[in-house]
């Protein structure tokens, strides 16, 4: 235990971590579905605030803690390069993600809002309020679904006949966004010798 640096894992936490949010921020910008995950975090405590400004300190809240968790127990114990060990232990928070995430927020919204208000804020591609009061408000349309600009013609999740939100394609976005944030965190976190 001795040998563990925290700063250098609270470090490679908030690297990790905001590289991942940027990538699932930049999805839509490459044909993907948004995954607007800080407002589904965010959205779940009714705090008065931007549920932005909310699920983003708890987003990098998870990632430092899930860092200090990698440095404590597995980074010793992963076989492979730095950066491999930390794609390597991402997959644990993913499958925690695609399985118990949803369900808990759920449990948590409803425990602190009004069940009507619960299920449409635990949906990261559910219709909101926007955050900003000054804001446009949201369309009807479904915010996950097919891009209207996509060529008929065209191949990929922006199609126009692929499902844009399909739960496999969600599944495998969160998996590549998880991928980065372990390979980021194994690459900067330096324990001494």
């Amino acid at each position: 235990m001795k040998s563990v640096r925290f700063g250098s894992a609270i470090l490679a936490g908030l690297v990790g971590t905001l590289a991942m949010t940027a990538l699932m921020y930049a999805a839509p910008l490459m044909g993907l579905p948004p995954m607007d995950l800080l407002q589904a975090l965010g959205g779940v405590f009714p705090l008065g605030i931007s549920p932005y400004v909310v699920g983003g300190l708890i987003h990098l809240g998870i990632g430092v803690t899930l860092a200090v968790f990698y440095a404590v127990i597995f980074e010793r114990i992963l076989p492979g390069p730095r950066w491999a060990r930390g794609a390597v232990f991402a997959l644990l928070p993913w499958l925690f993600a695609i399985t118990l995430m949803a369900p808990a927020m759920a449990w948590v919204e409803a425990a602190v809002n009004p069940p009507a208000k619960a299920q449409q804020v635990v949906n990261p591609c559910g219709v909101s309020k926007p955050a900003n009061p000054c804001g446009t408000q949201p369309k009807a349309a479904n915010p996950c679904g097919a891009i209207a600009s996509a060529p008929a013609n065209a191949s990929g999740p922006a199609a126009s006949d692929a499902p844009a939100s399909s739960p496999w394609l969600l599944g495998m976005m969160s998996l590549m966004a998880h991928l980065v944030y372990g390979g980021i965190v194994g690459s900067f976190y330096r324990r001494t010798v």
